[in-house]
């Protein structure tokens, strides 16, 4: 996210970003600790939460307590927005979920983003609370999610097919999109309390693995697949006035810029 910024600084224009982190290192301006207070802390604005626990590395429960860490960060530098980064793994595997779908999650991941979310946006008296928190429920993100963890190695990843030349769809963002959205969120007068992330348009795997020219083969879709899971944007196309379609090309692109630049 820091790369995309440095690449697009117009991406956030009018907003000068403070870099912090749990830990020193190059591009970091604050390191956050449990002891961390006022004097510590410039002004801002709105705090962007970055943080998070993912499966597989670690407790998946502290993506509660991270984001109440957030909100007191933000009372301390007298922000009054939050914006929390969530999952559209919260709606479960489906078509175009808007904001207001049913969550049916199927992790523990999904589940414990609910979990986090709800505790932000369910409080009593939510209108007279300062900082506000606001949800972004982010889709995959290009570069880093299995698909592109799987692209690490040499080896040919094998995909479903649940056709000829069918392979699983999903809805992703880049960090630019990402960017927009924030961006959006920042500077709208009443911002919707969740909002939907990611290119207007699900694309499929083998089609950014196309674009990527990275090998992969075939094997049948088993039963338990899904073969598209995707949310809808429209409410973040209308407030960015912009149709938020990306090509599998320009996405590889992105990721290719940005993978240079911090590796």
């Amino acid at each position: 996210m820091r790369a995309c910024l440095q690449l697009n600084p117009d991406l956030l224009s009018g907003w000068a970003p403070i870099w912090a982190a749990r830990r020193t290192g190059a591009g970091v301006d604050v390191v956050i600790s449990e002891s961390t207070g006022a004097s510590d802390i410039p002004n801002a604005d709105a705090v962007l939460a970055l943080w998070g626990v993912v499966p597989g590395r670690g407790d998946l429960s502290d993506n509660l307590q991270l984001a109440q860490r957030a909100v007191e960060i933000a009372r301390i530098c007298g922000a009054k927005r939050v914006l929390h980064c969530s999952s559209s793994a919260v709606y479960g595997p489906g078509k175009s979920y808007c904001e207001t779908a049913a969550l049916t999650p199927v992790n523990a991941y999904g589940v414990a983003k609910i979990e986090m979310e709800q505790s932000l946006i369910s409080t009593p008296n939510r209108a007279e609370t300062t900082p506000q928190s606001y949800v972004l429920r982010l889709a995959n993100v290009v570069g880093a999610d299995s698909l592109f963890g799987a692209m690490k190695t040499t080896n040919p990843i094998t995909l479903d097919a649940f056709d000829v030349g069918v392979s699983p769809v999903r809805s992703y963002a880049t960090p630019s999109l990402i960017w927009r959205a924030v961006k959006t969120v920042i500077a709208q007068a009443s911002p919707p309390e969740i909002l939907n992330v990611a290119a207007a348009n699900p694309v499929s795997m083998h089609a950014l693995l196309d674009a990527a020219g990275y090998p992969f083969v075939w094997q049948p879709a088993p039963f338990t697949a899904v073969q598209e899971v995707s949310i809808n944007v429209d409410l973040l196309r209308r407030l960015t006035k912009r149709q938020l379609v990306m090509e599998p090309a320009n996405m590889i692109a992105e990721w290719h810029k940005l993978r240079d630049m911090v590796t």
